[in-house]
Order: C-alpha cells, then structure tokens, then sequence
C-alpha cells in the first residue's frame, strides 16, 4: 500500500472520529444539561424530600407542637425540649440561607419577611407563652397563643410569596441554561464541521503538493535504477523537502552519468593493465604501457613503467649480488672450516688449562687447609702459655707468702729462744733457792734440774729449727727468684707466640684468597670451555648456513637470469677475499688467564 491511499484512509478514519465524538459529546452534554434526565431525577428526589419532611425554614411543626402544648399542658416539658430543637433547626437553615447567594435575588425580600415573623413567633414562644405555663397562667398562655397564631399566618403568607419568587427564579434560570445549552451544541456543532473541512483541506493537500510529487520522484528513481539517466524531474525549483529530495536525485543522476562515463575508461584501463601483467607475469619486464590510457589515468601508466624499470634495475643488481654472494659464501666457506680447525685446538688446549688450574687449585686448597690448621695449633699453644703465665704469676704469689711465713717463724722462734733463756734463768734461780732450802727445798731443786734442762733442749731446738728455717727462706728466696725469671721467659715466650699466631693467620687468609682466585680462575676456565665448545658448535652452523646460502645464490641467480630485462645489466665483479684475524694461540689463553683481574682471554692478551 502506498503513501497516498494510507493518508486517504487516515483522512477517512479522522472524519469519522470527528463525527462520532460530536455525537458522543452531544448525548453526554444532554444527559447532564438543566433539565436533562440526571438533573430531573434529581429535582424529583428533591422534591420528594420537600413533600416528605418539613423545612426547618418553616416553623409549621413548631406551631402544631405550640397547639399541642396549648391543648395540652401537662406535657410541657416534652413539647418544650421538641421546640428547642425546632428552634435551633430554623436558626441554623436561616443562617445558612442568608449566606447563599440566593438573598440577592427576588427571593431575598419575601424570605426577609418571612424570617422576621419567625423571629417574632420565637420570641413570643420563649418569652411569653412558656413562662406563663411554667406558672400555671393558662389565661396568659391562651393569649400569648393568639398572637402565636397571628405570626404564624403572617410568616405563612411570606412563605407562599417566597415559593412564588422561587418558582419564577426556577422558570428564569431554566430557560438561561436552555439559550447556553443550545449556543454550546453549536458552537461545537461549527467547531466539528471546521475540523471536518481542515482535515479535507490537509488531505487534499497532502495528495497535491505532497503525495503526488513523491510519487513521481519514486517512479523517477525507479527508472535511474533501472538503468534510464536521461529523464528530467520536475519540482526542483521548489523550497520544501520535496525540492531537496528533487535536487538530490538530480545529483544522484550526475553522478550515475559520470560513473557510467568513468567506468568505460576504467574498462580501458583494466583491459591494458590486464596486457601489462600478463606480460610481467610471463618475465617480460621489457613491455611498456606508454600512452594507451585516457588522459585521467596517463599517470597510472607512467607509474607503471617507472615500477618495471625499476624492477629491472632491482632484478639486475639483484644478479649481481647473487654472484656476489655465491663469491663470498665461498669464502666464509673456507674460513669457516679453518675456524673450526682452529676452534678444535683452543678448546684442547683450554681443556688442558683447565685440568692443571683444576690441580693448582687442590694443591692451594690443601695448603691453606694446612694454614689453617696451623693457625689452630698456635691459637692452642698461645692460649696454654696465657694459662702456664697464669700458673707462674699464682706460684710467685705462693713463693711470697712462704717467704713471709718463714719470716713469721723465725721471729717465734727469737721468742721461743728468749723464753728457753727466760725459763733457766728461772730454773738455776729455783735451784739456788731450793740449796737454801736445804733437805726441804730438795724436791723443788729436782724439779728446778728438769725446767733447766728442758730450757737448754727447748733452745738448742729452737736454734735448730732456726737454723732451718733460715735455711729454708734462702732456698724460698732463691724459688722466688727462679719463678720470677720464669714468669719472665713465658711472657717473652707468650709475645713470641702471639707474632707467630699473626703471621700464620695472615699466611691462612692468603692461602684462602688465593684458592677463592683459583676457584674463580677455574669456572672463569670452564667457561671459557663452554663457549669455546659453542663457538665450535656455531662455527659447524656457520658452515652449513654457508653452504645453503651458497646453493640459494644458484638458485637466486637461476630465478633472475629467467627474466627478459631491457639492458644487460653488467656483472659485478666478486669482492676481495679479506685477510681472516687469526685466533689467540692456547699459550696465550693460558698466559692471559694467569694475571690477575683479567677473566677475558682477549682483554687480558691486550
């Protein structure tokens, strides 16, 4: 389905709903209208209420309970709490009336009237008629009753008015909401039929200025599609969408034409390029394509011919240094053969190296284990001589104390001597004494015998043990003396050894530094080994990449002796075979190896 006929059935669909809402909305503004069925149904129920149930605005209940009470004293108190209530009904009904808008109106005079004789009614009732019954003055309850009346048939008669005003207000506004209703149904009824006729207007419209030309520019781009570029669209000169949409199709038919004139050239252009790669592709690097192309593509063949001259070049010089290459694979050939000659012996020659640095190695290792067991025995010696020093310097103290014991003794011994002396001096005084005595002083004289004897043997001990002692404080002495002197060597002795224990610990440390240097000089061998076997291992790779790119040089010069070139290009000539360095001699490994600091062979030669 096309645009048009769907914009026809939207027009359609639009009327339609046009329509039908108005009928929609005319039964539903008649159906809630003044006077309309809910507003009737309504005004029935009212008027239902008002037939049923007396207005508070009235005062007729409250003077048929006013008759009541009149004809009926004794029931006072029940009729005056039912007109209080009454009272206070009408009170709150005229309030609220009062309020309404409704006392502006031709209602509000004769409702005035009506509520001043209610008042006065009240009055009379609340003041007058219901005093006098709670006194018992029938006669003034009967007269008050009278005036009750004459109110009440004047309040009456301004009631009736009141439904009279109210009746003609009812009339007046009825017909007002019948003139409203009836201008709104034709307002709308207007506001439909412009719609109606805005939507055809818009439709028709859309089908001349819009539809119709999209149709044809459609058609149009069908028939470009179609392969037809020579046809003229109309609209062009429009402003609109249309006339851009027409302007682009235009556009798109120019460059139609134009692709179509470009792709004969282009037809042109491949069928010649088509020439020259069949030709490039066959070896013939000769053919050029010249000025076959059009104008446009004249720097497409120029490019192309610059590319194959200089792929003719680069193919020559590419035959060249084929033979180049062949040549010098030769070359790297043959030394590479005399490398690996010359790689064998190194690696012989460093194994060698290795093996006797390898016992160099365990001699000095042995050695400074031996050093180092030294150093341990003299740490050992030093350590009993500081104990033996210790000894000594303990033995001349003891040496002293003897001395000075002997000395002790001695001095007992002057007093034990001069006691023995004491002592016969007493004994030959006792025995001069007891001769006095004569035969009673014998006794005393024998005793006196025996002190004088033991005195002499007690002093010729003590000289004896004196004798000794003395004797034995000059060998004391002279130990004193020879402990001293010992105790002199051993320090001499102690510092001697102290020197030797330095120089033995230096002797050890040395002997470790040097087999940590050997230790080193050995890996630093071993390698030197591993990468001399590598070097060999890599020489024997070398020689076989020499040997296949020797054979890739043959087929390299095969491949571009297979093309057609437009001049001969002229063959290089091989380059001179370069003067190989000559590899270090094994001696000179091992003489580079031996200094120190120097754990590269090549470095440490220089």
């Amino acid at each position: 389905m096309d645009i048009q006929r769907r914009c026809q059935i939207a027009g359609t669909i639009a009327i339609v709903s046009v329509i039908v809402c108005g009928i929609i909305a005319g039964v539903e503004i008649n159906t809630i209208r003044v006077g309309g069925p809910i507003q009737a149904r309504n005004h029935e129920i009212s008027e239902l209420d008002a037939d049923v149930l007396p207005p508070p605005a009235y005062i007729v209940e409250a003077f048929l309970e006013t008759t009541l009470l009149a004809r009926n004293p004794a029931a006072l108190a029940r009729h005056e709490a039912v007109l209080a209530r009454k009272e206070r009904d009408f009170r709150v009904s005229v309030a609220r009336w009062k309020a309404s808008q409704l006392s502006t109106t031709a209602i509000g005079a004769p409702f005035q009237q009506a509520t001043a004789a209610a008042d006065q009614f009240w009055t009379e009732l609340d003041q007058v008629m219901l005093p006098a019954l709670h006194r018992g003055d029938r006669q003034a309850a009967s007269q008050s009753y009278i005036r009750l009346t004459a109110l009440y048939d004047r309040h009456r008669h301004a009631i009736d008015r009141v439904v009279t005003a109210a009746n003609q207000v009812r009339s007046d506004l009825m017909a007002h909401n019948a003139y409203t209703l009836g201008r709104a149904i034709a307002l709308l009824t207007l506001i439909g039929l412009l719609l109606i006729a805005a939507t055809i207007a818009g439709i028709l419209y859309l089908l001349r200025a819009v539809l119709r030309p999209i149709g044809e520019t459609a058609l149009a781009m069908q028939r470009m599609a179609g392969g037809d570029l020579q046809l003229t669209l109309a609209g062009g000169d429009r402003r609109d969408e249309i006339g851009t949409m027409v302007q682009a199709v235009e556009v798109f038919r120019a460059a139609a034409q134009a692709e179509r004139a470009n792709a004969r050239k282009q037809e042109i252009v491949v069928r010649e390029l088509a020439t020259a790669l069949g030709q490039l592709g066959d070896g013939n690097l000769s053919y050029r394509i010249g000025d076959g192309l059009p104008e446009e593509y004249r720097e497409l063949a120029r490019s192309f011919d610059r590319s194959t001259e200089r792929l003719t070049q680069a193919l020559t010089r590419v035959a060249d240094a084929a033979m180049r290459v062949k040549v010098s694979t030769t070359e790297l050939r043959s030394s590479s053969d005399d490398l690996s000659i010359r790689t064998e012996q190194q690696a012989a020659a460093l194994e060698q190296t290795a093996a006797a640095i390898h016992q160099i190695t365990a001699s000095v290792g042995e050695a400074a284990q031996g050093a180092t067991r030294t150093d341990t025995i003299v740490r050992t010696v030093r350590k009993q001589t500081e104990h033996s020093s210790d000894v000594v310097r303990r033995a001349i103290e003891a040496m002293a104390k003897i001395e000075r014991s002997s000395n002790e003794i001695s001095e007992i011994i002057s007093v034990i001597d001069g006691i023995a002396f004491q002592t016969n001096l007493l004994a030959l005084n006792a025995g001069v004494e007891a001769a006095r005595a004569g035969d009673a002083g014998r006794g005393f004289a024998v005793v006196a015998q025996e002190v004088r004897a033991l005195a002499q043997r007690s002093a010729e001990a003590a000289k004896d043990v004196k004798s000794r002692v003395t004797a034995s404080g000059a060998l004391v002495h002279d130990g004193v003396d020879l402990v001293t002197e010992t105790g002199e060597a051993l320090e001499t002795i102690f510092a001697r050894i102290g020197e030797v224990s330095g120089l033995v610990s230096g002797i050890a440390q040395s002997a470790d530094e040097q087999a940590r240097g050997l230790n080193q000089v050995n890996v630093a061998v071993g390698e030197m080994d591993g990468v001399t076997q590598q070097n060999a291992a890599m020489v024997e790779q070398a020689t076989a990449a020499a040997r296949a790119l020797a054979a890739e040089a043959d087929a390299l010069a095969r491949d571009a002796g297979s093309f057609r070139l437009s001049q001969a290009g002229a063959s290089a000539m091989p380059p001179p075979v370069r003067e190989l360095r000559p590899t270090m001699p094994p001696a000179a490994v091992v003489a580079a190896l031996a200094r120190p600091g120097n754990d590269n062979p090549a470095l440490a030669a220089r």
